[in-house]
Formats: structure tokens, sequence, C-alpha cells
């Protein structure tokens, strides 16, 4: 069973018991359940006169925290975008520089057209960055969801 799971780009991390072993699998940059980051814990039983195999898996906190890391920084950015926009639309209308109207200033004129191309690109950004987050929430569902199918395959091979 060890040989054929390294064999799958399993790595053992370490073995609590003879009959107890963690692998990890997988990629920080996986965004399937087969291909996520994943801790695999078999336990070998005794059982009458066969040998019971029981499989958890786990998503590594590594990968966790990389997708909530970006998550947050992505959220922290669709904010910033959103104020910009907003500030240069007022800007826009009332002709009243606000905290990021110096991007939009020549001398001591409003470039409108500046304006409205920064509008136009911290909103499309900011909605764009929300679609981010929403394909990180699908993988995290899909990859707690489906996250024994690279270990039941595996397994169901071998034995």
């Amino acid at each position: 069973m060890r040989s054929a799971l390294t064999a799958k780009d399993c790595k053992v991390i370490f073995e609590k018991t003879p009959n107890q072993i963690c692998f990890k699998q997988g990629s920080l940059w996986g965004i399937s359940s087969k291909t996520a980051k994943k801790n695999l814990n078999v336990t070998l039983e005794t059982v009458n006169e066969g040998t019971m195999i029981s499989c958890t898996s786990t998503l590594s906190s590594d990968w966790k925290n990389i997708t909530l890391i970006g998550c947050g920084l992505a959220t922290i950015l669709i904010g910033l975008c959103a104020w910009m926009a907003t500030d240069l639309s007022s800007l826009i209308v009332t002709h009243v520089p606000g905290f990021w109207g110096w991007l939009v200033m020549v001398g001591s004129y409003i470039d409108y057209r500046a304006a409205q191309a920064f509008v136009r690109l911290t909103w499309g950004l900011a909605g764009f960055l929300s679609l981010i987050i929403v394909l990180e929430a699908l993988i995290v569902v899909n990859a707690r969801s489906k996250i024994d199918v690279f270990a039941e395959e595996n397994l169901a091979k071998i034995f």
C-alpha cells in the first residue's frame, strides 16, 4: 500500500505505528479535490482473517491558508477599487477633487476622460476580483465535498 501511494506522488509525512501512516498529496496550486494539497491518514486494522483499511483525508492547513489570504487580499483590493471609483465618479459629477483626484489632474485642470477611464478600470477590476472570490469559494466547496475521491480511487486499485 505504501509503495502504491508513493508511486502516485504521495509522500510519507510520518508513521504513528506500523498500522497508521500519514501521507501528503497534491499541490498548493491544486484546484480540484484530486490535486489540492491534502493529508491522508491511513489506518490498517486486522479484522477476523483480513485487514480493514480506513482512510481520512483533510485539506492541508497551508492550502486553506493561502486560499483564505488570497481571498482576504482580493477583498481589500475590491474595497480600494470601489473607493477609488466612487471618489472619481463624484469628481466627474461635482467637479471637486477628492482623495483620488490627483490621479486625473493635469496641473490645475481635471482630465475628465482619464477620470472616466479610471472609473471603468477600477469597477472592472473590482468585478474581476469578485468573480475570483466566487470561483475560489466554489473550488473550496468542491475540494471539501470530494476530498476522499483520491484515496478511494487509489486504494480501490491496490486492493
